[in-house]
């Protein structure tokens, strides 16, 4: 075989073994159903970590890392606003749609999308304490 014929079959070597590694990584990807996901922007008080959202048996689920932590107040709940995280206010994200009470201030937590809303319908995720109109922070998805 001449070294011609060689480096042309190493490189199809080399080109299939690409092909299946960015293969088996989307594959990878779209198994595990994640829909969006980031970080979370400020407003009243700080909230950091990482979020997510995913399609779990046909549920819609919003997950906070490990590393998810904010600062604990009276009335903390989740809403889903159709409002860019830039417009988002204390009074106006409270028009949004609840999805619970926050679980806990810090921690990895699940969160299960009511059936009827469509996730699709909402351009932020927010932390608001409803009883004084306070939001903490939140994030666009």
């Amino acid at each position: 075989m001449s070294s011609s014929a060689s480096l042309t079959n190493l490189r199809h070597t080399l080109l299939f073994a690409l092909l299946a590694f960015f293969t088996v990584g989307a594959l990878n990807f779209a198994y595990a159903g994640v829909s969006s996901q980031g970080g979370w922007v400020s407003k009243q008080y700080q909230v950091n970590g990482a979020w997510q959202i995913e399609k779990r048996d046909g549920q819609t689920v919003i997950k906070f890392s490990d590393d998810f932590q904010t600062n604990n107040g009276p009335d903390l709940k989740l809403f889903l606003t159709k409002n860019d995280i830039s417009s988002v206010t204390g009074s106006n994200a409270s028009g949004g749609v609840l999805i619970s009470k926050l679980k806990n201030v810090n921690g990895y937590q699940e969160y299960v999308v009511p059936g009827n809303i469509n996730i699709n319908d909402y351009a932020s995720l927010v932390i608001l304490c409803e009883k004084f109109s306070v939001l903490w922070g939140g994030t666009n998805i």
